[in-house]
């Protein structure tokens, strides 16, 4: 199921992308398996977006594995009806 879970996060993108100009932010992005942008924050240092898209990403991770989890308890229960 673990292996599952890392096929499904790794149809998400996390990426910090650094100021296009002098004096703008670091932009931390998550884009979604469809293309669309899902999340994006400005930072005032890579150390913070970085931190904030690793963060974000061991959240998603969690969240897939419970939903795995979840569908995998339900069709077990509903197997054995």
């Amino acid at each position: 199921m673990l292996q599952n879970a890392e096929a499904e996060l790794a149809r998400y993108q996390f990426i910090v992308y650094p100021p296009p100009v002098p004096g703008a932010p670091w932009l931390s992005v998550c884009i979604g398996p469809d293309g669309r942008v899902l999340d994006s924050e400005a930072f005032a240092t890579f150390e913070e977006a970085d931190l904030v898209t690793f963060r974000a990403e061991a959240v998603l991770f969690d969240s897939i594995v419970r939903q795995m989890e979840i569908a995998h308890v339900y069709a077990v229960e509903r197997a054995l009806h």
